[in-house]
């Protein structure tokens, strides 16, 4: 038993139920979905043999790990391309969630997938994850909403069991967010607002120094 046979049983199972909804682009262990708005990202997550031996688990056991970038917020830094296709990690999106297993365990973190050292539970395991898709892609529908993706910005805080990666409220990161979300939803107030936060944490000054010179990122 080894990672080779958890990828196979990824694409075999997984990868086909997810390109029925419009992923497009696949690695052993990413899926992408590219539209004009955002890139949803899904990946399954391995573990070195230190990490795994820290855990109590084996080294192809994995993690399911959601994230999503809106492509009305301008990225921080380049994003990665490959063959012209933007590939951003699960850890580089703004917004994360990360699935949580159903089965039996003995772990103490649920959103591990415990692979037995001989494989026979491998097919359940699969089997759980193509059961939580559709939650899954519920979460990625909520956040195609431009004025969801806003509402969160403003008014919720992280919670590390539902949605997170978009940093404290209020902190910098935060406001930089809200600010491109708020001029994507036509809101030039409250972007010109968080957009000045963000220039006065002085967290972006090798991006931009002024609000104009903000916004003009997003043109």
């Amino acid at each position: 038993m080894d990672s080779k046979v958890v990828n196979r049983e990824i694409k075999k199972y997984i990868w086909p139920a997810l390109e029925a909804e419009g992923f497009d682009t696949f690695t052993s262990r990413v899926a992408w979905r590219h539209t004009s708005e955002r890139i949803d990202v899904i990946e399954f997550q391995s573990f070195n043999k230190y990490n795994a031996d820290v855990i109590g688990t084996t080294t192809f056991s994995f993690a399911v790990r959601l994230g999503c970038i809106p492509l009305y917020i301008p990225p921080r830094w380049p994003l990665p391309v490959k063959n012209g296709v933007l590939i951003p990690s699960e850890a580089a999106c703004y917004f994360r969630r990360s699935l949580v297993c159903s089965l039996q365990s003995s772990l103490k973190d649920r959103c591990i997938w415990p692979i037995d050292a001989e494989g026979k539970n491998l097919h359940w395991c699969i089997q759980d994850v193509l059961n939580q898709l559709s939650e899954a892609l519920s979460w990625f529908q909520r956040l195609s909403s431009r004025n969801e993706v806003l509402r969160v910005l403003k008014d919720e805080d992280e919670n590390m069991q539902l949605l997170w990666g978009m940093g404290h409220n209020p902190s910098p990161i935060r406001s930089y967010l809200a600010g491109y979300a708020a001029l994507a939803n036509g809101d030039q107030e409250l972007a010109k607002a968080k957009l000045n936060e963000a220039i006065e944490s002085k967290c972006f000054i090798n991006l931009f120094n002024s609000v104009e010179g903000a916004i003009n990122r997003a043109v």
